[in-house]
């Protein structure tokens, strides 16, 4: 998965009508909530065999923090 599918598939996860990117701050996302952590949680899981804890997005605060943990 590159960068750009990455975006396009938290767009859905987030199931937000705004147009991600890498610098999006979380916090600033209306969806961004405890569902859309654990949806993201186990859209890691899923997609990339990792595994997040609540606890992990406490030090993330963009798009881009999520992909790092992704490894993109």
């Amino acid at each position: 998965m590159n960068q750009n599918e990455f975006l396009s598939a938290m767009e859905d996860v987030l199931q937000t009508e705004d147009t991600l990117s890498m610098d999006t701050i979380l916090e600033d996302l209306v969806e961004w909530d405890s569902l859309s952590v654990m949806a993201t949680m186990a859209f890691l899981d899923k997609n990339f065999g990792i595994k997040t804890t609540m606890s992990d997005y406490k030090t993330m605060k963009t798009i881009g923090d999520i992909a790092k943990k992704a490894g993109l």
